[in-house]
């Protein structure tokens, strides 16, 4: 197969766009056309996707309102949603009117931070208490080692929780 085409200089072009799909295309047979029709400016996606193509349509429909009491967002809200699966825009404007009715929901923000929780399967719930104490006794190894591939992002703790021979980190 080709190789997707690249430009050093600038890859997030229209025309850059065009060329990958003018590859696949020519490899696979696809028809792309509509792959390429889009509004969005290419400039602005560096560092959030590579190889870009163009775009995928998702069906959009709005749930809501809902009605926030927040500290910076406050009053009725529609909410957008990207989705195919019948029915589901339906049940959230569902749950939203009960929340209404119930006096809207009431948020704060508690912390600014990312997570992510990979689970680790073992033999039995020793072997998994024993790699929860080793990570505990690596902490500060993982922690450089996981700062190492980001130059934002900085590792502050790392939550366990077991269920049997599950450890899942947070």
């Amino acid at each position: 197969m080709q190789k997707l085409p690249r430009d050093k200089e600038n890859d997030y072009t229209r025309e850059m766009a065009s060329q990958r799909r003018d590859v696949v295309n020519a490899e696979t047979g696809s028809n792309l056309e509509h792959v390429g029709s889009y509004s969005i400016d290419p400039g602005v996606l560096p560092g959030n996707i590579e190889n870009f193509a163009g775009v995928a349509q998702v069906p959009l429909g709005f749930a809501g309102p809902m009605l926030v009491n927040g500290e910076h967002a406050k009053g009725e809200f529609y909410v957008p949603m990207a989705t195919s699966e019948g029915t589901l825009v339906a049940s959230y404007s569902r749950g939203m009117r009960l929340t209404r009715e119930a006096g809207g929901i009431t948020t704060t923000v508690v912390d600014d931070a990312m997570q992510r929780a990979p689970v680790f399967i073992f033999d039995n719930a020793r072997s998994a208490l024993r790699f929860g104490r080793w990570v505990e006794e690596n902490f500060e190894a993982i922690k450089a080692k996981a700062e190492e591939t980001t130059s934002s992002g900085k590792l502050r703790n790392i939550e366990q929780y077991t269920a049997a021979k599950m450890r899942w980190l947070r």
